[in-house]
């Protein structure tokens, strides 16, 4: 019987055994047009490809960053979720070597007024080959399991990267804002002094005085709230680093400056940089070796143990030796079998959806902020222009109010123009560096 369950299995062997061997290949298609209307045709060149330090060149921002990836808690979890992977790798590779036991035993009998004993102290070796290549698949599931804890690991630290980056130029964007609402303080009340005293002098009447304070304490809210969020958003970016919250070392918002050309580069950069495409890309590695096991589960394992004893009794001591030889053929395992190969093929092919979508995603987010700098860089010179021009139109309208030309009206609608355009104008600022930050972590930047 066991010489047909051999038979058996070399004869499934012959129809499916290229598939219980061979290695995972790796994809290589991915849509053409994966970027939508934002890449250069023949364009190689990527902001992906600059170092995150050449880029963004703040030493306060690096020195985060850097600080970030040491005590930042996520980061460390995926550390050790790494070294776990490393140990399961090890011991998949030790599926090759035996398996070694020590089990002493010592038999006392009494009998018929007689004593008896026995003693024996076997050391046992086992060994389980996979001689239709199950081991090896454990091992290059093991190995994919560790890529994929890798690349996870960067995941992490890329999206650490981008959010620390966001939060610092968060701050600076609020330094600006607070610094132009303080600038507007000063203004709005030497404008209510000037309204103050033109009321003493007959000119105008008591509620241009009343408008001009409520303005005044209206900017001092926003000045209020705005010291409230930038504490908060220290408070955030502390977080981030595992530390209790304190004020946040930084530069002026001037030092950051946008390149000036935003290239975004050939598909291929994609799938080389985004660790989530790589990761996706492991994930169906994974599956198929997932697959190649519950194939491999049809076919027979070979057990070969073997045994040396020191054995006997007090009287009579010598060595036992034994070597057992067993091939087992799975028949019938109620369906088990087959359900589990099934569900394997169907986890694969989840795995290649998701790989594909992983990729439409990839491109629609590289897509969306390059749009996103393109825009607020556009947007820069219009309000520049703006600004520039309510800028003089306010200065023109105080001069005439101090000469008494004007009303308090117009004085203060050219105050909160400016004011409000100056406002919008960092606003663009810090969404163009936003911008940035994400295109340049869409493109798989901010590596080791």
């Amino acid at each position: 019987m066991k010489r047909y369950l051999i038979i058996l299995s070399f004869a499934l062997f012959a129809l499916t055994g290229c598939n219980l061997y061979k290695a995972y290949e790796k994809t290589t298609a991915h849509p053409s047009d994966l970027y939508g209307d934002v890449m250069t045709p023949g364009d190689t060149a990527s902001i992906g490809a600059l170092g995150w330090r050449s880029l963004f060149n703040d030493p306060l921002l690096q020195r985060l960053i850097d600080s970030a990836w040491v005590k930042n808690t996520d980061v460390r979890s995926a550390m050790l979720t790494l070294q776990q992977a490393q140990n399961d790798l090890k011991s998949a590779r030790w599926g090759y070597a035996p398996t070694l036991s020590f089990a002493p035993q010592a038999t006392f009998l009494y009998e018929g007024g007689a004593y008896s004993n026995n003693f024996q102290l076997p050391v046992k070796a086992s060994w389980q080959l996979g001689i239709f290549g199950q081991t090896r698949s454990k091992i290059r599931s093991a190995k994919a399991k560790l890529a994929y804890d890798e690349d996870y690991r960067q995941a992490v630290r890329v999206s650490l990267a981008a959010n620390v980056a966001n939060y610092y130029y968060s701050l600076i964007m609020l330094d600006r804002q607070l610094a132009l609402s303080l600038e507007g303080e000063r203004l709005y009340e030497e404008s209510y002094n000037t309204t103050q005293a033109l009321y003493k002098a007959g000119v105008y009447n008591s509620p241009a005085v009343h408008e001009m304070q409520a303005s005044l304490e209206d900017l001092r809210a926003d000045i209020v709230d705005l010291r409230n969020d930038i504490a908060t958003t220290e408070a955030s970016l502390c977080k981030l680093l595992a530390e209790p919250p304190h004020a946040i070392e930084r530069a002026p918002f001037e030092a950051f400056v946008l390149p000036e050309q935003l290239s975004v580069g050939l598909p291929v950069r994609l799938l080389d940089a985004r660790p989530d495409v790589r990761m996706a890309e492991r994930n169906m590695e994974i599956a198929y070796y997932g697959t190649q096991q519950a194939r491999q589960a049809f076919y027979p394992s070979l057990d070969i143990s073997a045994m040396i004893a020191y054995a006997g009794s007090f009287n009579a001591l010598g060595f036992l030796a034994e070597a057992v030889g067993m091939l087992t053929q799975p028949i019938f395992q109620g369906g088990q079998l087959v359900a589990q190969l099934r569900n394997a093929k169907a986890d694969q092919e989840k795995a290649k959806l998701a790989f594909v979508q992983t990729l439409y995603d990839a491109g629609n987010e590289v897509y969306k902020y390059k749009k996103a700098c393109e825009t607020a860089r556009d947007k820069a010179g219009h309000i520049e222009i703006r600004v520039n021009a309510l800028q003089e139109a306010y200065a023109a309208t105080r001069e005439l109010m101090d000469h008494g030309s004007t009303t308090y009206l117009e004085v203060l609608n050219a105050q909160e123009s400016m004011l409000s355009a100056e406002l919008t104008q960092v606003k663009n600022q810090y969404e163009m560096a936003q911008a940035l930050i994400n295109l340049y972590s869409a493109l798989g930047g901010f590596g080791e």
